[in-house]
């Protein structure tokens, strides 16, 4: 009876599994059949490292210096970088002294600014390196003499003419104009802060300051350098504006400046161990070190420093002057200059080698590329690197490739330009037009003609943020349009 019923039971079981593997399968099948049935992270996984279809795979990791890990400068040596009354103002109120400051207020009293700036001092290098400048650089303009005056003025002509071809208010505001990148601070009061000697030796390399800073070495010769500072230093934009008098008889205003830290008074301070151990606990408690790279406080948010010395070819120059800054390549870095993820498949590189090295206006009211003084080597490093690379297979090609535009094409591709309005936004060369879109006058130099004829077919795909309509044209029509355009040419009449 018993090894009856044990039987009866071991058969249930078995037909029970059975049931349950046929029932685990069918919903298997079921899910399976369903994205939604795999894990999300999953999922997040494979689309963060799927290339879209028609990019290329990149020989090197992209630098994106938007992902930092810490956004603010490495302040070992910042007691030599700024006076030691700016620290304390700047401390004490960040965007009392730059408007634009990113740096929260911290709410100090006046004597642990003190023991936070003792603590600055006291991880400082023993000092900096010192620049020999001619006497009367000096001097204040009221002591020159008449032909010191004039040797001044013509390095500080030449250092404005370095500022500006520079383009240096795309990424900083003066006073609260330009800086359009949003990556500068504000220099409208710079000559407050600076020491001659650090400001010399920062634009002469970055990276030796901040590795990860995200402004460009501009490769400046020491005559460069030189001007920029005194034009800097000099020039009256760079300084505070002059407070207005006060009426006379007029009650004097209430004191609104926070207690400051004097030069003097930071020598009587310096080497005091229970200041500085004071300092050192402020800046841990305030969490300085989660946006700043801080001596003695590796252990609290270690970082680890990026190996930078072996890079070579396109990779250096890609890091030296930032181009993501500006520039998006494969959906890293800036948003405020043209995506060049597929820029080898839109602009011809004999044109795009001689922009690299001495950049002109394409687009009058937009970005401007600054000047990076790029050698003929690091030139050629970037064309070849995106004319390889930085392409999109799956546009189209074949277009005026291996022939000329007839004239009759050229014709009718004019007359479709100026009845559909296009010289409203662009100049063409001939008879001149609008500054919105870039100049179309050498457009032929410059453009693929494949690539022309993918813009035209619907310029939002190409461009999301573009401000061109889409007006349907026909393919017959855009190739009249793209033949007019390829002959835009440079050195020719009325171009």
């Amino acid at each position: 009876m018993q090894l009856k019923f044990i039987s009866r039971l071991y058969a249930r079981l078995i037909l029970l599994a059975m049931v349950i593997c046929l029932a685990s399968f069918a919903h298997y099948r079921e899910v399976s059949a369903q994205e939604g049935s795999i894990d999300p992270m999953y999922l997040e996984i494979d689309k963060k490292y799927q290339i879209p279809e028609g990019w290329s795979v990149l020989p090197l990791e992209l630098e994106d210096p938007y992902k930092r890990i810490k956004n603010g400068p490495i302040l070992t040596n910042v007691i030599h970088k700024a006076n030691v009354e700016w620290i304390s103002k700047w401390v004490a109120n960040p965007k009392a002294v730059v408007p634009n400051a990113k740096m929260p207020d911290l709410g100090l009293e006046f004597d642990e600014i003190k023991a936070v700036i003792a603590y600055l001092g006291s991880i400082a290098d023993d000092g900096i390196s010192k620049v020999q400048w001619d006497d009367y650089l000096l001097k204040s303009e009221d002591d020159m003499t008449d032909e010191e005056y004039d040797n001044m003025d013509q390095v500080y002509q030449m250092g404005k003419g370095v500022w500006s071809r520079a383009r240096c208010t795309i990424c900083h505001p003066v006073k609260g104009l330009g800086g359009n990148v949003g990556v500068g601070p504000d220099l409208g009061r710079i000559v407050t802060k600076i020491n001659r000697d650090w400001l010399h030796g920062w634009l002469t390399n970055t990276k030796e300051h901040f590795p990860d800073t995200m402004m460009a070495q501009f490769r400046f010769s020491d005559e460069e350098v030189r001007g920029l500072v005194e034009y800097i230093m000099r020039d009256t934009q760079f300084m505070p504006e002059e407070e207005d008098e006060e009426e006379e008889g007029a009650a004097p205003k209430a004191a609104e400046e926070p207690e400051v830290l004097t030069q003097a008074e930071y020598d009587s301070s310096k080497g005091d161990d229970a200041l500085i151990l004071k300092g050192k606990s402020i800046i841990e408690n305030a969490r300085c070190f989660v946006c700043h790279d801080i001596k003695g406080f590796d252990e609290l948010m270690p970082v680890v420093k990026r190996d930078r010395e072996g890079l070579e070819g396109f990779e250096k120059v890609l890091y030296d002057i930032r181009c993501l800054t500006c520039h998006t390549i494969q959906e890293k870095g800036g948003t405020y200059a043209p995506n060049i993820t597929e820029v080898g498949t839109k602009i011809k590189m004999d044109w795009e080698k001689d922009f690299l090295k001495a950049p002109d206006i394409i687009r009058p009211l937009s970005q401007q590329m600054p000047k990076f003084n790029l050698t003929e080597e690091d030139a050629s490093f970037a064309t070849g690197f995106m004319e390889k690379y930085l392409v999109n297979n799956e546009l189209p090609s074949g277009v005026f490739e291996d022939e000329k535009p007839s004239e009759e094409i050229v014709e009718a591709g004019k007359v479709l330009f100026y009845s559909k309005g296009c010289n409203a936004c662009h100049a063409d060369g001939v008879k001149g037009g609008g500054v919105v879109g870039p100049n179309l006058g050498t457009v032929g130099d410059r453009l693929q003609p494949a690539y022309m004829f993918h813009h035209l077919k619907n310029p939002t795909v190409v461009n999301p943020r573009a401000i061109e309509p889409n007006y349907g044209f026909s393919d017959q029509e855009i190739k009249m349009l793209v033949g007019f355009l390829v002959d835009h040419v440079k050195g020719k009449e009325g171009n």
